[in-house]
C-alpha cells in the first residue's frame, strides 16, 4: 500500500463519495444511489459504521456495518455488527486495502463481535478473503457461509454471539403463472437497478404469464418477515443474487419459462 491513501470514516457531508466505488460507468444508478443515501442518511444516528477508503484523492472503496438490532439478515444474538459490504474497485485490489477496511470496522464495532456472509459463487464478499483474515465458519447453506470474528480480548472459549435463524422463507406460488420475487435492500445501490431489469425483462417475455414481486427488505423487521435478504426467486427457486445485464435477466427467465411445471 506505497499508494497515497487513506480511509475517512462516512458522514453525511461525504454521502456522495460514499456511492462513487460502486458506480460502473454506464450504469443508471441515479434513484438507487439516492435510495440508498436516504436509508444511510437515517441509519448513522442507529450505529451504522461507514468507512471511505481513497487512493490518489479519490474513493476507490468502501465498508459498511450495522449493529444487529437493525441489521436486515436472519440473525439472531446479541453483541455482534454484521457487515454488509467491504468493495474495493478491481483497479485497486490486491493492495491490501480491503484488509484495512475491514480493520477499520472492527475497531469502530469494538466491543462488538463481527459476523458477515460470505459467497462462494460469486466475485462478491469471497468467503477466502474473510476466512483469511481470521473469521471462523459457523454454518453454511447454498454457498453461504456465516463468518465469525470474535472481539480482540474476548476468551477463546466464549460461543459465538450470533446465530442464523431457520429457514422461514414461503414462496408464492401461483398455478398458470411464473411468479418471480424480487427481494430488494437499499443498502446496494444496485437494488433498484435489478427489480427494473427482471421488470422489464417480464413485460417483455410474457407479461400475462409472469408476474414480478418486489418486496423491499432494507429493513430487518421486513427481512424477518419475509424469510429473505435478498435474491432473485422464481416459483421459489433462486434465480441470481447480484446485478446481471439485461438480456441475461432475459435469458434466465426465458428458460425458466420453457422448464416443464
Amino acid at each position: 500500500m506505497s499508494v497515497d491513501h487513506r480511509i475517512e470514516p462516512l458522514t453525511p457531508e461525504r454521502l456522495d463519495d460514499y456511492i462513487k466505488p460502486c458506480w460502473l460507468p454506464g450504469e443508471k444508478l441515479e434513484e438507487g444511489a439516492r435510495l440508498k443515501k436516504e436509508l444511510v442518511r437515517e441509519e448513522l444516528g442507529r450505529g451504522f459504521i461507514g468507512r471511505i477508503l481513497y487512493a490518489e484523492g479519490s474513493p476507490v472503496g468502501l465498508a459498511e456495518a450495522l449493529p444487529l438490532s437493525i441489521a436486515p439478515f436472519k440473525l439472531d444474538g446479541e453483541r455482534t455488527t454484521v457487515i454488509h459490504c467491504v468493495w474495493v474497485k478491481p483497479d485497486w485490489q490486491g493492495r491490501g486495502f480491503g484488509r484495512a477496511l475491514v480493520d477499520e470496522v472492527r475497531r469502530a464495532a469494538h466491543p462488538d463481535a463481527l459476523a458477515v456472509f460470505g459467497f462462494d459463487f460469486a466475485g462478491f464478499m469471497p468467503a477466502d478473503f474473510f476466512l483469511h483474515l481470521g473469521f471462523s465458519e459457523l454454518e453454511e447453506r447454498d454457498n453461504i457461509k456465516l463468518l465469525y470474528l470474535r472481539p480482540e480480548g474476548a476468551p477463546v472459549e466464549e460461543p459465538p454471539r450470533v446465530r442464523w435463524l431457520p429457514r422461514s422463507y414461503r414462496p408464492v406460488l401461483k398455478p398458470g403463472r411464473l411468479v418471480v420475487e424480487v427481494f430488494v435492500d437499499h443498502h446496494c445501490p444496485y437494488a433498484e437497478l435489478i427489480a427494473a431489469r427482471v421488470v422489464s425483462a417480464a413485460r417483455e417475455l410474457d407479461p400475462a404469464g409472469i408476474e414480478v414481486l418486489v418486496h423491499d427488505v432494507s429493513r430487518r423487521e421486513d427481512t424477518l418477515r419475509l424469510g429473505k435478504s435478498l435474491g432473485v426467486f422464481a416459483d421459489g427457486e433462486e434465480l441470481f443474487l447480484g446485478p446481471l445485464p439485461r438480456d441475461e435477466v432475459l435469458e434466465l427467465l426465458r428458460e425458466k419459462l420453457k422448464a416443464p411445471e
